[in-house]
């Protein structure tokens, strides 16, 4: 299933809107009240509250988007088969619009749907160009426009038909094993991020437990806060919330940055960021029991 424009933009304003008013939930119930020192929630409760909040907000759109980025994906995987598939059946010797109307009946993935609609189309007397740049309109991948005009040319060569069909087959082959080794090139950096992001928790824990917990005690007891010496030092939950919200803020930019580097998009990396940000609110609050 592809979500269109309009269903996606949908499915982002309410996300959005509900996940804003969750976000603002702990200000109108009076759970969070804005006070110097802290201009941040230093209870992990409130803290808890405002990422499901911000969850909701990018959770459902990160669904939609990598469901149409999946969606994309099996288009690009299957134009290629379906190229070679009618190129080895016009060289069995049928004809072009047979070859197409014969390929319908094969699993392409989405593919098969609007080639199945094309083929009617072209039966109900469409002409074959208008049938196939009615396929690529439909489908919205770059593939699937090389692909039709390749096929509109290829119709118009005539005795050359079988030469221009290999010379595409050649073609999209080529640019197939490129972006399959582009990918495989990527993945490491799938990996490189996402330990990013668990040695970044890792240090939070440390400097938490290691440094700031035993200074912010030291700066409790009676004889330091006589001397004076540990004044500047503030509530612990406040460096817990400081640390919690950076660690929030860095799962969400690795997996952005994941999704355009390894899947070439933004929206793609959504759900590296749902991944990640999930990880860092299980981590602060079992590190906080």
């Amino acid at each position: 299933m592809y979500f269109e424009r309009r269903s996606r933009i949908a499915i982002w304003t309410v996300s959005c809107v509900i996940g804003i008013v969750i976000i603002l939930s702990p200000l109108i119930l009076g759970l969070y009240v804005p006070e110097q020192p802290y201009m941040i929630p230093v209870n992990q409760k409130v803290n808890n509250i405002l990422v499901l909040g911000l969850m909701i907000a990018i959770g459902f759109p990160a669904i939609v988007e990598f469901n149409n980025y999946s969606w994309e994906k099996q288009v690009e995987k299957n134009i290629p088969r379906l190229l070679r598939d009618i190129t080895e059946a016009v060289r069995s010797g049928i004809t072009l619009p047979k070859a197409l109307e014969e390929a319908s009946q094969r699993n392409y993935g989405p593919v098969s749907r609007e080639l199945e609609h094309a083929i009617s189309t072209l039966n109900f007397g469409a002409s074959f160009e208008s049938a196939l740049m009615s396929f690529a309109r439909r489908l919205g991948s770059p593939s699937a426009l090389r692909f039709s005009t390749t096929l509109i040319e290829a119709h118009h060569t005539g005795g050359k038909l079988i030469e221009v069909l290999n010379a595409s087959v050649d073609l999209s082959t080529s640019l197939e094993e490129f972006k399959d080794e582009q990918y495989t090139n990527m993945r490491p950096y799938m990996m490189t991020m996402y330990l990013t992001t668990i040695i970044f928790l890792a240090m939070a824990y440390l400097m938490l437990h290691q440094f700031l917990s035993p200074l912010s005690a030291a700066a409790r007891s009676t004889s330091v806060q006589s001397s004076g010496l540990l004044a500047g030092v503030l509530d612990i939950n406040y460096y817990t919330s400081l640390l919690f919200w950076a660690s929030v803020l860095e799962s969400i930019f690795a997996g952005l940055i994941l999704g355009k580097i390894v899947d070439r998009t933004l929206p793609a990396g959504l759900r590296h960021s749902v991944i990640l940000v999930v990880a860092t609110l299980v981590f602060f609050n079992l590190s906080l029991v």
